[in-house]
């Protein structure tokens, strides 16, 4: 389907038609799957599988697909957050329950950032301070990382130049590697 076709289907749902709900999800749902199965293979010991993370994340947003969504990108930034929260709420309970160790793997071919795998629960945290401390970091870390978006699509969502996200995306991984105790990839930060 066009990007220009998901556009349109955006915002029917988010003006309340319900109808086009199926088309969308169809639409959308390979781009989502390739999201939740690196974030899902990323995460060693995470019990959600791809189909359950995407569903669970369609009906977080249809819970009130009231949204003015202008485009795609906006969308997939909004996804990004209700992904995070997901694997968080499924890590802390799985923690709760078993005090198992939650790892991210970031991939360092896709996301290069960290040396070795990080704690669920502690990025989490994490993001949520640096969010305190610098909420357009934490947005950019989220948008990137959970969102999958490029340099360009984080630079349009945010309205901002592609040298502005680059600038805080390196900030925001060098703050979130010394949070977490962890080294910076060396493998280098290609913009996509």
């Amino acid at each position: 389907m066009v990007e220009g076709d998901i556009t349109v289907l955006l915002r029917a749902w988010g003006s309340g038609d319900n109808s086009v709900s199926d088309q969308l999800f169809n639409s959308i749902y390979s781009q989502l799957r390739i999201l939740a199965r690196y974030h899902l293979r990323s995460s060693p010991g995470m019990t959600l599988t791809p189909t359950v993370l995407i569903n669970e994340a369609f009906l977080q947003l249809a819970v009130d697909p009231k949204h003015d969504w202008r485009d795609r990108v906006q969308f997939f930034a909004f996804t990004a957050t209700v992904m995070r929260r997901l694997m968080s709420a499924n890590a802390r309970r799985k923690a709760a329950s078993k005090r198992a160790s939650n790892l991210a793997v970031f991939d360092e071919a896709v996301f290069p950032v960290f040396d070795r795998g990080v704690d669920v629960i502690k990025l989490d945290d994490a993001l949520t301070t640096l969010a305190t401390l610098d909420p357009n970091q934490a947005r950019i870390v989220e948008l990137r990382f959970f969102g999958g978006l490029s340099v360009a699509e984080s630079s349009e969502y945010l309205g901002v130049s592609e040298r502005t996200v680059i600038r805080q995306w390196g900030l925001a991984k060098a703050w979130l590697a010394m949070e977490l105790g962890v080294t910076l990839a060396v493998a280098p930060d290609i913009p996509s």
